[in-house]
């Protein structure tokens, strides 16, 4: 055999196992590196065992299978995060349900999704729960199964302006006018008196960014002038006047607060924003 060709595989021989070693060494770098995203099933079951009570290793497993059409790994997945968060770790277990109930809601059927729901209230903070699932539903395109979970939060959390204000917002939203004003009225029977001024103040709010500013304006009406002393329902005032109404309207609603008796502290706050 030709000695020169006998040289020649001699070094081709020599760059393959070199460039085999150098992407060894990368790949063995790149494991080290604490910055770099895991990108296999193998680099996140090393890091899940290192960092057991991690959502955030854990989601993004998760969500490797899911790119992968893998579901029921991504459901696997889930369900060993829960078995091995600390139980002490309550956010972070959270985290996880609030996961699955995501993975249920695009690729389960509505019994798989509610029967995740159900369990996680037995160990999670439930109203924390209902917030999310109601975040969920208003993701999708089904208004109705939407307005019965509401009716479900309210009648569960009767006395909580949350949910009422966001029962409320998700009427508005709709263009349901006259039955989110309805829902106010419910509302105000429900949370304790001392809940009613904050209550009408934001559903106002809700009204200025998404029903009418009109209405905004009269339900802002009714509350200052009941409270006219309380500084902070005139600046909530103001601040909607001039976003929706403009320097003018926010002027005029200024001119007014000056009219009333305050103390030096709330003069001094006033003027501050007239000169603004």
């Amino acid at each position: 055999e030709d000695p020169s060709s006998k040289s020649r595989d001699k070094r081709r021989k020599k760059q393959e196992r070199e460039r085999e070693e150098q992407a060894t060494r990368a790949k063995e770098e790149a494991l080290l590196d604490p910055e770099r995203a895991p990108e296999t099933a193998e680099e996140f079951e090393r890091l899940v065992v290192s960092s057991p009570n991690s959502s955030y290793i854990w989601i993004k497993y998760v969500a490797l299978h899911l790119q992968m059409a893998d579901i029921d790994k991504a459901r696997a997945v889930c369900a060993r995060a829960l078995k091995s968060i600390n139980f002490r770790e309550e956010g972070e277990r959270f985290n996880v349900y609030v996961a699955r109930l995501n993975l249920e809601s695009m690729y389960g059927t509505r019994e798989d999704l509610m029967s995740q729901f159900e369990e996680a209230c037995k160990l999670c903070d439930p109203k924390k729960l209902h917030t999310q699932l109601l975040g969920i539903f208003e993701k999708g395109d089904d208004a109705q199964v939407t307005e019965q979970f509401f009716k479900t939060c309210v009648r569960k959390y009767r006395q909580s302006c949350k949910m009422w204000l966001r029962y409320a917002a998700f009427k508005l939203k709709g263009g349901h006018a006259e039955a989110a004003q309805r829902t106010l009225d419910r509302a105000l029977e429900a949370v304790p008196k001392r809940k009613h001024v904050k209550l009408i103040s934001k559903f106002a709010l809700t009204e200025y960014r998404q029903g009418s500013a009109e209405r905004g304006k009269t339900l802002m009406e009714g509350v200052v002038s009941s409270y006219p002393k309380r500084i902070d329902l005139w600046s909530v005032y103001v601040d909607m006047e001039m976003k929706h109404g403009g320097p003018a309207a926010a002027r005029a609603v200024l001119e007014r607060v000056v009219t009333v008796k305050l103390r030096a502290k709330q003069a001094k706050f006033l003027f501050k924003r007239w000169l603004e």
